[in-house]
């Protein structure tokens, strides 16, 4: 069995791997459930995404004493894709780990055309949009506030605009101030992804647009939602697992 680690900025995600099946899933908020899922279990290797590096650390250091020696995805990894992108030192490794997910889980069906796109879209603490384009390049995207860094932004930047979530929404014409903070923050969000696929559609002149979307704020938005996309919580996990295939130099495709 495989582990993948994807350490973001809010959650852990933790996958369990038995070849090219995801068969557990775990969203963890600290490293210490991590460390204890890994001391129960004898997996093959522990592959690690990470956008913290002092979570990196800890988790490295911590397995280092238990005599394991996880293997970090890094910019000067193989990967599945090739990157095209103008800064590469700066683009995010759950970026890349997330539109390799979504060309995984895309090829293991059909064939990516010269007319078609994938975008992968992740509903985090930030909300991105990964666009992959023929013949399997990664060609940049977009990067937005996610809502709760929204929410959060209204509540500490205003003297009297209380807090509110996701689960306040009710519709779009709020009948409180929660609701109507939450219609705002909602409907920006999605307002913004569909906006975004249009124009990117327009601009790579894609005659077909895959969509995948990941992410813990998916529950809160999906309804606000007027497009066809597949739904991974393990998104990112799948990008991380053919990656690791890459370096150990197994075809991740069929």
């Amino acid at each position: 069995m495989l582990l993948a680690c994807d350490i973001g900025n809010t959650n852990t995600k933790a996958g369990i791997f038995a070849d090219d099946n995801l068969i557990e899933c775990h969203f963890l908020q600290e490293i210490i459930p991590l460390l204890d899922l890994i001391k129960k279990n004898k997996f093959r290797d522990i592959v690690v995404s990470s956008v913290v590096p002092s979570k990196t650390k800890y988790l490295t250091d911590s397995l280092h004493h238990l005599k394991l020696n996880p293997i970090i995805i890094s910019k000067n990894s193989s990967f599945n894709l090739k990157i095209e992108y103008d800064s590469p030192e700066t683009l995010g490794i759950d970026r890349i780990c997330s539109a390799e997910g979504a060309y995984y889980l895309y090829c293991k069906e059909k064939e990516l055309k010269k007319e078609q796109i994938i975008i992968s879209i992740d509903l985090g603490t930030a909300t991105t949009l990964n666009v992959v384009k023929y013949p399997g390049i990664f060609t940049g995207g977009v990067i937005a506030p996610g809502t709760d860094l929204m929410f959060k932004s209204l509540k500490h930047e205003t003297a009297q605009l209380p807090h509110a979530t996701g689960e306040d929404y009710k519709d779009i014409i709020g009948k409180t101030t929660n609701e109507s903070i939450a219609s705002g923050v909602m409907h920006s969000a999605a307002g913004l992804i569909e906006r975004a696929i249009k124009l990117i559609q327009n601009k790579t002149k894609a005659e077909e647009v895959f969509i995948y979307i990941t992410g813990g704020n998916f529950e809160n938005i999906k309804g606000l939602l007027n497009f066809d996309y597949v739904y991974e919580k393990g998104l990112v996990l799948y990008g991380i697992n053919a990656i690791y295939k890459k370096n150990k130099g197994i075809n991740p495709h069929p």
